[in-house]
């Protein structure tokens, strides 16, 4: 307490401590908020151990405990496509103990795919900071000559003829093909995947014409000469892939289709704890190690406020929302 306001107690008049104590009221509520956190922090991840977002929340988890004062602890809740984990964020207590480590998928692509969602990503969170975005990268057979142009003009000659692989139907990955499709008016084949590795190893095989990969799989083939890299999908290249062009670069102006993580607490949360958690979270993204960790999974690291992450989500809901319904896509 300030000194004067323990000047004014000391005089022991009734009124003027009753207008003491109403006045400290916002004080003791922020003083409430500023414990933040007084227990474990609990980091909800949608996917499975092992992924890039799990590799990436980790990564933050460890360094977020350190600037926090109490232990982050991960938990892996997979399953339709992230929206069980993140679900069960949204319905959790406002408190700040329950935190959703989220991606593109479920805090905005689902919402444009699934029509009995049990929560909406637009009104059930309060965002607290964007913490990277992932290019994504066309690659072709190294046994194949074509550049992305000539593969575009043989699809719009023949549609459905040149084939591409994603990692699922309604995955970032085919929504970025869809993209260009759209925008170079070519229409090509979709063969969805279960999964990053069998889609390279059969575009390494030559049983599509191209994929759509995230980059950490798809930089060792290419290094070893098994994939040809083609384009990324981010607006500047990138540093895993520094020779490769963008698709503005190749003429298709902006283009631009990126997976991302961040970071979310469920409707209410007091904007004290959102603070200071995203406080933290900056902290530890701005660590060496963490900025390392990421750049090894192809990631930008970012940061933002929580209003621009709001924004963020908005614009990437609208956008998927008009690739989907040009393209037609339905969830799998």
């Amino acid at each position: 307490m300030a000194k004067d306001s323990k000047r004014l107690l000391s005089r022991r008049d009734p009124l003027r401590l009753v207008g003491v104590l109403l006045a400290l009221a916002p004080t003791a509520a922020l003083a409430q908020a500023g414990a933040y956190p007084s227990k474990p922090v609990k980091l909800v991840i949608p996917y499975p151990p092992g992924g890039g977002t799990d590799i990436s929340g980790r990564a933050m988890a460890h360094r977020l405990s350190e600037l926090l004062g109490q232990s982050v602890v991960i938990e892996n809740k997979p399953g339709a496509t992230g929206m069980i984990g993140a679900a069960s964020v949204a319905k959790s207590a406002p408190d700040g103990y329950t935190v959703l480590f989220g991606a593109a998928s479920e805090m905005a692509i689902n919402a444009c795919l699934f029509k009995n969602m049990t929560y909406d990503p637009r009104t059930d969170f309060e965002p607290v900071s964007l913490i990277a975005t992932f290019p994504l990268v066309f690659v072709a057979p190294a046994t194949t000559q074509q550049s992305l142009r000539e593969l575009i003009e043989m699809a719009r000659a023949k549609p459905d003829t040149i084939s591409y692989g994603s990692i699922g139907s309604g995955s970032p990955q085919h929504l970025a093909a869809e993209l260009l499709s759209s925008m170079a008016q070519a229409k090509f084949l979709h063969i969805p995947y279960k999964g990053s590795g069998p889609l390279v190893q059969d575009a390494v095989g030559g049983h599509v014409n191209m994929a759509v990969s995230s980059v950490p799989p798809a930089v060792p083939l290419v290094r070893s000469g098994k994939l040809r890299a083609l384009a990324v999908t981010s607006s500047v290249r990138s540093e895993a892939l520094p020779d490769v062009p963008t698709m503005a670069e190749l003429g298709f102006a902006g283009y631009e289709f990126n997976t991302w993580v961040g970071v979310a607490v469920p409707k209410g949360t007091p904007k004290e704890i959102v603070d200071r958690l995203r406080q933290g979270l900056v902290g530890a993204l701005a660590a060496s190690e963490v900025q390392s960790t990421l750049r090894d999974q192809g990631a930008v690291p970012v940061g933002s406020t929580a209003e621009q992450f709001r924004q963020f989500v908005s614009d990437e809901v609208a956008k998927s929302d008009r690739i989907v319904s040009q393209a037609g896509i339905q969830p799998e």
